[in-house]
């Protein structure tokens, strides 16, 4: 036990690292998701231009590296008089990367279900809104909810990448620790241990899920 004795004195600093990472996370899941609702509306209901713009954008975000993103994003807005403090500069970004995929998450939930509903929320004289509102918006995010649970956790992971443009968060702790106790091998199988956690227990969560959307629950 003694060659885990760094781990074992670094771990809480660990734990706070972690709590930024979820902090970090949550904070861009949320105007993601935003975001890829409006998107994944934008491609079903919108006209030619505007589902020709979000192609567009979906292409461009999505044939770019995270990391090129973030580091491209640090080093231009100050150039662009935009100071945005690093946290919520690393939050828009990673939020504005993720509504691309979650748009295609929310796209096919919507276009998944069977044209007998569109048809019955008209036969009974809805409007575009109630029908979006009552029958289409909560059947297509059941199920959208699995994928949508697998993309939060690689959000999560990837929350890691923000320790290459001075961001604190979990990769960062470990790092700062591996330089005092020269211990690398130990803790990083503890950070490991971390993610492994926070992602398996979101997996589970989607596995729970896709079981009562299989079930129709």
């Amino acid at each position: 036990m003694k060659e885990f004795a760094p781990l074992l004195h670094g771990y809480w600093y660990l734990l706070r690292g972690a709590g930024m990472t979820l902090l970090m996370a949550g904070a861009a899941i949320l105007p993601a998701t935003a975001c890829g609702i409006l998107l994944a509306m934008a491609q079903v209901f919108g006209n030619r231009f505007a589902r020709s713009a979000v192609v567009g954008y979906l292409f461009i975000v999505r044939g770019i590296p995270l990391l090129v993103l973030l580091t491209f994003t640090y080093y231009l807005l100050p150039l662009t008089g935009i100071d945005l403090p690093p946290f919520w500069g690393v939050v828009l970004v990673m939020a504005l990367y993720y509504a691309a995929f979650m748009s295609e998450v929310f796209r096919a939930g919507i276009l998944s279900l069977p044209q007998g509903q569109w048809d019955a929320a008209r036969s009974l004289g809805m409007t575009r809104r109630l029908m979006l509102q009552i029958v289409i918006f909560p059947q297509a995010l059941r199920l959208a909810s699995p994928p949508f649970v697998s993309l939060c956790a690689n959000l999560v992971k990837a929350t890691s990448l923000v320790s290459i443009v001075g961001l604190w968060e979990l990769t960062m702790a470990s790092r700062e620790i591996v330089e005092r106790t020269l211990a690398p091998f130990q803790i990083f199988l503890g950070a490991a241990a971390i993610y492994f956690c926070i992602c398996y227990t979101l997996a589970l969560y989607g596995r729970y899920l896709e079981s009562r959307v299989l079930h129709g629950h």
